[in-house]
Order: structure tokens, then C-alpha cells, then sequence
């Protein structure tokens, strides 16, 4: 079997040296230069984080009501250029910012509900992707079946944000069924990156990602089977975290997962530009009980106490190698904690990664022969897809299915003998990666080999390259995505912390390490011109 896979390795790496130039070179003829095209940033609340805008309505320094109204007025900015929502409740989300402010100025003393524990981000606007339910929002994934489905519930990690004070202005854009990292499909169009508007924004949560990096909310709400959060932070240059699995609640979202999925795969998570808001969001997500059962998660993190290992390639089949400025700033981060708390970091060379691919689609189907589970999905759980022939369909241009999701549903469907073996495996390297990080282990990982490609690009050139991040959703383990600042081409760069299951502090504490230390963090995409 290695000799096969290594041998498609092979050709596909010909395809691509072969091709590289020649698609480059088209690509940026067919797109020109699309960077720094958008409005300047004029107003200074746009710039805070989401605690330090809670903690100023709270004090009065700022009422509910200019917040919510200067995301507003950036958000409908950028969208022209971004395409990054789909639903918006901008005049709800102004009454009840206007209810805010009026309790506020009127109560002396706040019902508990809404007291600073309880209610942390009073105030404090922020979006969710489209997969996830709020009444009166569409719940299509970008599936074309699903296009007049209206919801009437509302998912339980916004639930929960709600509870904490937020107020949600809109959903975002996907990927169709949330399965493949370009955020496009027949129904809400393409959403673009806001450091260069020909690139792509990863997915599924990419429309997620691209509004709170172009400063259209402060936090947005995401969630990853695959680097679904982690991608789209990465694309966009803000921080996301794909938590350890069945902490913040999945349900009402769409398409629904199975339980497997949900005990080692899925995770729904918080979206940010500033470190210093993972950590409560991620409280808000979970709610209380669920909070409970990660390990010391309220206790201070001495960064100097942990054990440190980092991978700067991954040497798995299909996958292109890390490019150089990746490696660097990766670089920079492993140099900066050497010499700042006197540790060594050591590098690893894992070679079970070497299967990534097969370990985490083994998962997926959970070991089976194949699944039709997706082709359901496109078909909104009615029928059954026929790959092939919808797939002659597009190439006629009668189909509304994207080229990503026929393919996904083509080889899901595609019996694969090696999965139960890929799946025991996947098993026993979930166990392995456990005794390796234990209570005290942080391993760096590259996101993504490259910046942001081209629109399109993922498709013919970076097809599995998702796998950097979804072999850490086949491993069960807490995950963040760090900002790394901006490479030569000023598009966003970031790395991957890493760490035993429970103990996403430790990668929270990391994350806020790297920003305070400006080694990295969010950068603007936009000119900044505040006056307020």
C-alpha cells in the first residue's frame, strides 16, 4: 500500500511542479491586483476587543447603542467588496442595544442575569455562520435544495452567546454542506478575502473569519470537522480555536453529525482578532457545566512549566510542503519561547502523519467500507445524489452543485477496503498523541502550507491540504490558530498550538503569549483612520 500511495504522491507532485507556473501566472492575469481595497477604518471601537468594549458599556463610557451602530456602518462598508454575510437583523439588534442601554442608565443594580458573571459581553455584537440555526435566518449551507428553509430555533452554542449579553447582527457565508475550505456556492455567491480580494477565505466558516478580520464584529461564532474555524483564522489572520470535542454544544446546526462525530471530530468554537477574547468567549460557548470539564480552565498558565515540540512539516501523501516565510515566522515563535522562559523545543517527526489523510476520511465514515452521508446532505436528506452524472451536469452547466462537494460526494461513495486498518490505526495514534502531550505539552504545527491562494486554486493545487488542520479533529486534541503577522505578499501567516485533550488553556495561554510578545496578531487589512 505504501508504494501505491507514495507513487500517486509522486505523480500528483509532477502535476503540480508541471502546472504551478503556468496556473500562477493565469491566475494573476485573470485577477489583477485586488489588494487594499477596502474603506478605511474610521472609527476607534472597531479596533478593541470584545472585553474592553463590554467592560466600557458596562462603565458607561460608551453606550450599547454607538457600538452595535458603528459595526453596522462597517459592515455594510465592506460588503460589497467581501460578500460576507447573508442575513442581517441590524434593526433589531439596534432596539435591543437601545434596551441595553436604557437598563443600564435606569437600574442601580442589574438583575442577576444580566450581572458581569453571568452576562459578560452585554452589549458586545457579534455573527455566526449560516449552518447554525436563528430564527428567521436561513439554514442552507449553500445547498440549493435547502434554499427556502427559514429557521425557527435557535443552535445551542448561540443560545448561549445570547445568555452572555452578545447581540448578533448576521449569519456569514460557507462552503456548500460546510465541507470544503473555499467559501462558495450556488446560492450566496463567493466571499473574498479582505487582505487581497482574489484570494479565498478558507471554509466553512469562511464568511466567519472574513468579517471579524475586516472588523464587521468583534467575535463571530464558527465550527470545525476538519479546520473549519482554524483555516478560515488563518486565511483571514485572526485567532480561532477548534476546542477539545463536546465541550460547546453542536446542536442545531446543519447538516446535523452523527455521534462519532461529535465525540471525536466536530467542535464549534470561538472567532477573534484579539487573544485576550478566546478565553471568556470560549466560557459563554460551553456555558457553565460544560466549562467544568476541561481541566484547571480558570487557573493562571506559567508557560515556563511546559514541555514544547514542534513539527515544521508534516511529510504526508498529497500534501505540498511548507513554504519558506511559513517557516520562518513558525521559526520566530519556537526562538522567542526558547529564550524567554529557557526551555527547549523540541522537534518531532511523526511519521503515523504520513497517513493523514486516510486517518482522518477513516474517521469520518467511522471505519465503514464507504458512506453516502454527504450525497444525502446535498440532496437535504430526501435522496441520493448520483456523483457522476451530476458531475456531467456541471461540466454542461446545468448543475448548482460547486466541483468541491460532487467530488467529496463521489469519493466518499467510492469503497475503500483500507479504511477499518486506517481507522484502528487513527485509534491507536489518538491514544499515542495523548501520552505524548499529557498534562504539559504544547506542539506547534504549521495551519496551512501557504498563504491564502487564489480563488479557485485549493481545487486543482492544495486539494488536501486541509489536513494540517484536520488531522488534529481525527486526534480529538484543543487546537488555536495564531496570527503571525504578514508575509512579503501581505497576506496573513499563523501556526497552529496545540495540546493534550482538556487542556485548551494551555493553547489559550499560548495564543495570548504570541500576541503580547508581538510576535504576531491580527493586522489590518484596512487603512486605519480613527477619530473616535
Amino acid at each position: 500500500m505504501d508504494k501505491t500511495l507514495k507513487f500517486i504522491s509522486f505523480i500528483l507532485w509532477l502535476i503540480r511542479s508541471f502546472l504551478f507556473i503556468w496556473i500562477h501566472l493565469g491566475f494573476r492575469l485573470i485577477f489583477g491586483n485586488q489588494k487594499n481595497k477596502l474603506p478605511a477604518i474610521k472609527n476607534q471601537l472597531l479596533l478593541q476587543p470584545a472585553t474592553v468594549i463590554a467592560k466600557r458599556i458596562r462603565e458607561r463610557q460608551i453606550t450599547a447603542y454607538e457600538v452595535v451602530q458603528a459595526y453596522i456602518d462597517r459592515i455594510r462598508d465592506v460588503q460589497p467588496y467581501l460578500n460576507a454575510y447573508v442575513d442581517e437583523r441590524f434593526d433589531q439588534a439596534l432596539n435591543e442595544a437601545r434596551e441595553i442601554d436604557r437598563m443600564l442608565d435606569k437600574e442601580k443594580t442589574l438583575p442577576d442575569v444580566w450581572s458581569e458573571e453571568q452576562a459578560p459581553f452585554l452589549g458586545v455584537p457579534f455573527a455566526i455562520k449560516e449552518s447554525m440555526q436563528f430564527p428567521g435566518f436561513h439554514n442552507s449551507t449553500g445547498i440549493v435544495s435547502r434554499k427556502n428553509f427559514i429557521c425557527t430555533d435557535t443552535a445551542k452554542a448561540v443560545e448561549n452567546m445570547l445568555k452572555s449579553g452578545a447581540i448578533l447582527l448576521c449569519n456569514t457565508n460557507v462552503s456548500e454542506g460546510c465541507m470544503w475550505f473555499e467559501s462558495r456556492n450556488s446560492l450566496y455567491g463567493t466571499t473574498n478575502n479582505p487582505y487581497d480580494l482574489s484570494r479565498i477565505v478558507g471554509g466553512s466558516s469562511g464568511g466567519a473569519g472574513c468579517i471579524v478580520s475586516a472588523a464587521g464584529v468583534p467575535f463571530a461564532v464558527g465550527s470545525d470537522i476538519g479546520g473549519s474555524i482554524r483555516l478560515p483564522s488563518f486565511m483571514n489572520g485572526i485567532f480561532g480555536h477548534k476546542t477539545t470535542p463536546d465541550i460547546v454544544p453542536n446542536e442545531g446546526q446543519f447538516p446535523p453529525h452523527k455521534d462519532y462525530h461529535q465525540k471525536y471530530l466536530l467542535a464549534t468554537g470561538p472567532m477573534c482578532r484579539y487573544a485576550s477574547d478566546l478565553q471568556p468567549m470560549l466560557k459563554a460557548l460551553a456555558g457553565k457545566e460544560n466549562i467544568e470539564r476541561l481541566i484547571s480552565f480558570d487557573t493562571s498558565v506559567d508557560l515556563s512549566k511546559l514541555r514544547y515540540f514542534y513539527i515544521d512539516e508534516m511529510d504526508a501523501y498529497f500534501v505540498n510542503k511548507v513554504d519558506y516565510e511559513q517557516k520562518r515566522a513558525h521559526r520566530r515563535i519556537v526562538q522567542h519561547i526558547e529564550n524567554k522562559y529557557k526551555v527547549h523545543v523540541t522537534r518531532l517527526r511523526l511519521t503515523r502523519f504520513r497517513y493523514a489523510v486516510s486517518l482522518w476520511a477513516s474517521m469520518m465514515v467511522d471505519g465503514q467500507l464507504s458512506s453516502r452521508d454527504f450525497s444525502l446532505t446535498l440532496f437535504n436528506d430526501t435522496s441520493y445524489l448520483k456523483g457522476y452524472h451530476e458531475l456531467l451536469r456541471k461540466f454542461l452547466f446545468r448543475s448548482t452543485h460547486t466541483l468541491p462537494a460532487l467530488g467529496l460526494a463521489i469519493l466518499e461513495a467510492l469503497p475503500n477496503k483500507y479504511n477499518k486498518r486506517f481507522h484502528l490505526l487513527a485509534h491507536k495514534f489518538y491514544d499515542e498523541i495523548q501520552v505524548l502531550l499529557g498534562n504539559d505539552g504544547i506542539l506547534f504545527l504549521p495551519t496551512f502550507p501557504q498563504s491564502a491562494p487564489y480563488h479557485g486554486w485549493p481545487l486543482l493545487m492544495n486539494t488536501f491540504d486541509y489536513i494540517y488542520c484536520g488531522i488534529i479533529n481525527a486526534l480529538g486534541l484543543p487546537s488555536t490558530q495564531c496570527p503571525l503577522g504578514l508575509d512579503t505578499q501581505r497576506l496573513p501567516l499563523g501556526i497552529q498550538c496545540i495540546a493534550g485533550r482538556g487542556h485548551d488553556r494551555l493553547t489559550l495561554a499560548i495564543a495570548q503569549e504570541i500576541e503580547r510578545a508581538q510576535q504576531g496578531g491580527w493586522v489590518s487589512p484596512s487603512p486605519l483612520s480613527t477619530s473616535t
